[in-house]
């Protein structure tokens, strides 16, 4: 058995995916990249850089302890502005036990929300708050903050015209009327059988996998996602289009922490 502390969390596992899944892996000086020249309509060059350029703001709390520190010092070294995330005077930055089975890599969470429920925007009306004053393009969340906090900070971005992501980890309730504001759903099977009040073991096959991704596309969902583990991960569409991705063959799963 091992130990090990990480100071990261799902906000900032999901801030640090965000912004590495939009720029390129580096490379060396001369190979073609991001940072490559290209004509425009003038005859100028144009830095492909400048035009692709993805600010991920992060908004949260931490306690104002060590595991708080190094929280932030981590994110700002992955360069993840980090403006919206307060510390929480005497309070202690959330935690969560993970414990992995070696046999199959699959995990169990233990959690306490810690500064993460004291947590809310710093102007309830506004969007743009979440993105240093300025209007985001995409308004990413999860449920480890207070459920309500969560469904205001949505329904306000989908009212202002700013897509919405929604990973309702942990499930809890969601009000119906909420997921007219939720532009993409992306969920396991375990979170979509707790949000549908059906039985994880009922969703098991592509049929079952249509029949609850339907259930939250007629709540008005625009994009629902599930993932599936070792089977991959299964989409559906308000346009109608559908289907199965299968997972990344021979892969050997040591933690599925995370990898949802």
């Amino acid at each position: 058995s091992q130990l090990g502390q990480f100071p990261r969390g799902k906000g900032g596992n999901t801030a640090v995916a965000t912004y590495r899944a939009s720029h390129n892996k580096p490379r060396d000086e001369g190979a073609s990249s991001i940072h490559a020249k290209t004509p425009t309509k003038n005859g100028e060059e144009e830095d492909i850089a400048s035009r692709r350029q993805v600010q991920v703001y992060m908004n949260g709390c931490v306690g104002d302890d060590e595991f708080g520190r190094e929280l932030r010092t981590q994110l700002e070294a992955s360069k993840i502005d980090i403006s919206g995330v307060r510390v929480v005077p005497g309070e202690k930055t959330g935690a969560c036990v993970v414990l992995v089975e070696i046999a199959h890599g699959e995990s169990r969470n233990i959690g306490h929300p810690g500064a993460n429920n004291a947590w809310s925007p710093r102007v309830a009306s506004s969007v743009e708050c979440l993105a240093g004053d300025q209007r985001p393009d995409l308004v990413i969340a999860h449920l480890e903050h207070p459920r309500e906090i969560i469904e205001q900070v949505l329904q306000t971005a989908s009212r202002r015209g700013v897509e919405t992501l929604l990973n309702p980890s942990p499930a809890t309730y969601l009000v119906s009327g909420l997921y007219n504001s939720i532009t993409h759903l992306i969920m396991n099977e375990t979170e979509a059988a707790e949000l549908s009040g059906q039985s994880s073991e009922e969703y098991k096959g592509i049929e079952a996998w249509e029949r609850v991704a339907d259930h939250f596309l007629r709540l008005g969902v625009e994009n629902v996602v599930l993932t599936l583990g070792k089977e991959g991960a299964y989409y559906a569409t308000a346009e109608g289009t559908k289907g199965k991705i299968n997972a990344v063959p021979n892969v050997k799963v040591v933690d599925s922490t995370g990898a949802g």
